[in-house]
């Protein structure tokens, strides 16, 4: 592993670099335990990921102003609990990064980090409730298994901190298989594109939109159908004539053979997806195949 030396958490320069790595806090949304409030899934960290959109997390959200207005307090805290000098650092591990909230080395010489929340809701917030039972969420215990793997350090905390009287650390251990999953759920989200986020309904006025577009696209089938033998009939009529009938120009049309570029020379070890235009985005409406049923 390496430290990221000059990068202040929150920067434009920090934001550069959790874009192109697997980054500890995202390790929830990897493992499929993000909470719901989060509003981020694979698919939106994948779309955030190749530049398709932009973060959801504002900048003025006010528990993340909570949290850094209290990030200085927390830190003394905690280094004080511990007899450390902390630190915030971000460390990388090939692909992998981790910005730890506090990093350094306890009294003895041994290296040690912290995870630190400070609840905006405080003792009514989940995270505070259960510390207080000795329990770390999961979504919160993933991160830090993505920190022990990118920093591994004689001891690791999660800190809750509400104030100098109220706090709870709690003394994290990442189990045995647990690096190995997190790795391998890593490996598959950017191996292949997840799916949609889908948005299942069932109420009426979305299915009699369904059921209206089946049934016309059913009718457009059929006088596709009808279209094409006619069609068929009236180029069969004229023969190799230019016919015109009531109206109707029956015509042999020379259409201009398409460019094989594969078999320009010139264009020979030419990237040409430089050259392709911005990409854009359209609705498509399709039906699962149906079975028939005895």
């Amino acid at each position: 592993m390496a430290r990221v030396e000059n990068i202040e958490q929150g920067s434009l320069e920090w934001h550069e670099h959790r874009a192109t790595h697997r980054n500890a806090s995202e390790a929830s949304i990897i493992m499929d335990c993000a909470p719901k409030y989060w509003g981020m899934t694979k698919r939106k960290l994948w779309e955030q990921k190749q530049g398709l959109i932009g973060s959801n997390v504002s900048a003025d959200n006010p528990a993340i102003m909570h949290g850094n207005n209290l990030e200085a307090a927390a830190l003394a805290c905690v280094a004080n609990k511990l007899n450390a000098q902390l630190e915030p650092a971000v460390f990388v591990d090939g692909e992998y990064s981790a910005s730890l909230d506090g990093w350094g080395h306890l009294a003895d010489g041994r290296s040690v980090k912290v995870e630190i929340k400070c609840p905006w809701k405080g003792e009514d917030s989940q995270v505070w409730k259960m510390a207080a039972d000795g329990d770390v969420a999961e979504y919160y215990h993933w991160q830090m298994v993505h920190q022990d793997y990118v920093e591994e350090t004689h001891e690791s905390y999660f800190f809750v901190y509400i104030s100098d009287e109220k706090n709870i650390l709690i003394p994290h251990l990442t189990g045995d298989d647990e690096v190995v999953r997190l790795l391998d759920a890593w490996d598959e989200f950017c191996a292949e594109e997840p799916a949609p986020d889908w948005v299942e309904r069932s109420d009426e006025k979305i299915k009699d939109l369904v059921y209206r577009h089946k049934q016309l696209l059913a009718d457009k089938k059929m006088i596709d159908d009808h279209l094409k033998k006619a069609e068929a009939a009236l180029k069969a009529e004229a023969g190799d004539d230019n016919v015109i009938a009531f109206g109707c120009k029956i015509q042999t049309v020379e259409r201009v053979g398409s460019v094989d570029y594969k078999k320009v020379p010139q264009l020979d070890g030419v990237d040409l997806e430089q050259y392709r235009k911005p990409s854009s985005t359209y609705q498509r409406i399709s039906y699962e195949k149906e079975t028939n049923r005895a």
